[in-house]
């Protein structure tokens, strides 16, 4: 198994827009990631800091693939570079892509 990680930073001026989120752009990812070995798609939208506060991130997005090949070809695709462009379309913010590999 191999996880594609990703974080959407929240900062004071910046915008996020949930519903083309969950409507539009997470259905693209399962279309054009599937064949490339997508297990599956897990969203946790940030609520509250621990303690209370506001949120660091809008939301983290963890994408599991059955290899490492897979999780990269899928981002390197001309699928995965629509989906980066897609990106504009409900947030403003840069997100933190990140390739994980599980502990335990």
């Amino acid at each position: 198994m191999y996880i594609l990680s990703i974080t959407y930073p929240k900062s004071a001026d910046s915008s996020f827009d949930f519903d083309y989120f969950r409507s539009t752009h997470l259905p693209a990812v399962g279309k054009a990631f599937k064949p490339f070995g997508l297990g599956y798609a897990s969203v946790l939208r940030g609520e509250e800091m621990l303690g209370g506060g506001e949120p660091a991130y809008f939301a983290t997005t963890i994408l599991s693939f059955a290899t490492e090949e897979g999780a990269r070809n899928a981002v390197a695709s001309d699928e995965g570079k629509a989906l980066a462009n897609d990106i504009a379309n409900f947030t403003t913010v840069t997100p933190v892509m990140q390739f994980n590999t599980p502990v335990a």
